[in-house]
């Protein structure tokens, strides 16, 4: 049995802070990564920055096999510099295997054609998440049925997609094959588009999405898939029947700890499946910690770096950072233009007792959208009437992922919105867009 300072499952972004950061100290640290193809982790392998490239590329008009070849050659190379950067660390052992808990300090990998076994006082999990399927009927079975990562590896773009679910990947998916040319249909089982989001919001999303020539079924539970020659056949609850080259499964994604066999541990999952931590995301066992999209909640890469950062400080003895003292945590839509937001919509305020001012500004009635030649979209941001204090915005239009950070500063700072009415800011920009916005 070897035995490491500490022993690292996953190699995401998270595991990759940590590693840096432990070594640096002179750890000895083992980490653990069962498929070569994913050294880095989904950010750069199949989430973020390729998803992102693909976006980038329909955005900018080039085809679909240009755009492809593009997102292989940028994921390769992260790829390979990932690994680099943990081989030529020599006080890294990377192991391309399957980890699984033998006790609570004891892990076993499978490298295929051998058994290891490796013991660490500290431990820590960044397994990540995996795709979440709804019971349908033949979905297993069918062909032309695909993930989120699967879909991306596709040589041809499919003519007519399908997506069932629609949840941020699903919307994601949609706009970038609609700009590549693909005939989308998206299916939402529920009877509102993006039904937790600001209303007035999501239905300039589904006009854009529209405009796209994106079909939005609502109210639209997909049932049964087959194939029919070389198609998929998918059918819905209220005897809908339609035709794909593709159909993509957007529905969610769930703690990847199937293989973990945390039952050998005294380590406590939630009921969805998340790793249970504390608020310094230590697990029910002293100094095995879990981070990222392992707990369950946030599924960001930045959530994966942020906690991972927490735990470095507090296994490294700064122990300045909680859990429970995490602030406002931004989200983004990569849709074109693209979605954010950040805080509590206005019901949301509403519910919790503020009383509130709310306003919106029109992307349209900016001097940046005669610029840049679009007008779509709209900000809408809810404040505290009595505080002053800005409780959320939902941003849809050029820059919002950007510029939703702006606000999560303030916010975090409890800086009152009239601070962000009275900038004076250069032009023309869109952050301009904050002087009426917060006009109220």
């Amino acid at each position: 049995m070897k035995k490491y300072d500490a022993i690292i499952i996953g190699f995401g972004q998270g595991a990759r802070t940590i590693a840096t950061k432990l070594t640096a100290k002179k750890w000895k640290v083992a980490l653990i990564e069962k498929n070569e193809l994913m050294y880095g982790g989904s950010c750069v392998n199949i989430g973020c920055i390729p998803t992102k490239i693909l976006e980038h590329d329909a955005r900018e008009k080039k085809g679909y096999a240009a755009a492809l070849k593009r997102r292989n050659d940028v994921t390769q190379r992260n790829r390979n510099t990932e690994f680099t950067s943990m081989q030529k660390n020599e006080w890294v052992d990377l192991y391309t295997g399957t980890g699984s808990f033998k006790s609570n300090h004891v892990i076993t990998v499978d490298l295929g054609d051998r058994m290891e076994e490796l013991e660490a006082e500290y431990i820590f999990i960044d397994t990540g998440s995996e795709s979440s399927y709804p019971p349908i009927e033949g979905l297993k079975e069918t062909k032309g049925i695909y993930n989120s990562t699967e879909l991306q590896t596709l040589p041809e773009m499919p003519k007519k997609l399908g997506i069932i679910g629609a949840g941020n990947i699903g919307l994601e998916f949609a706009s970038i094959y609609a700009m590549f040319g693909s005939k989308v249909t998206l299916f939402e089982t529920g009877e509102q588009f993006m039904p937790k989001e600001e209303r007035e919001v999501a239905e300039a999303v589904q006009h854009v999405l529209e405009d796209k020539e994106i079909t939005i079924k609502l109210h639209a539970k997909a049932t049964k898939v087959s194939n029919e020659k070389n198609q998929v056949r998918l059918e819905t609850e209220d005897d809908g029947e339609f035709l794909f080259d593709a159909v993509l499964v957007a529905t969610g994604r769930k703690p990847n700890t199937a293989y973990l066999k945390l039952e050998k541990t005294d380590i406590v999952v939630d009921e969805k499946g998340g790793i249970q931590v504390n608020d310094f995301l230590e697990t029910a066992v002293e100094h095995v910690f879990a981070l990222g999209d392992v707990r369950g909640g946030y599924q960001f890469t930045y959530i994966t770096i942020n906690d991972a950062k927490l735990i470095a400080d507090h296994v490294l003895g700064k122990r300045d950072r909680k859990l429970s003292e995490r602030q406002h945590v931004p989200y983004a839509i990569f849709i074109e233009p693209s979605f954010a937001r950040v805080g509590l919509t206005e019901s949301e305020a509403k519910k919790q007792g503020y009383q509130v001012l709310t306003n919106i500004a029109y992307v349209g009635g900016t001097t940046r959208s005669d610029i840049i030649n679009d007008t779509r979209g709209l900000y809408k941001a809810v404040v505290n009437k009595e505080t002053h204090e800005i409780l959320g915005v939902t941003l849809f239009g050029d820059q919002a992922h950007e510029l939703v950070n702006q606000v999560k500063m303030a916010m975090d700072n409890q800086i009152p919105y009239t601070y962000l009415r009275n900038q004076v800011v250069n032009h023309p920009v869109m952050s301009e867009i904050f002087n009426s916005l917060f006009d109220m």
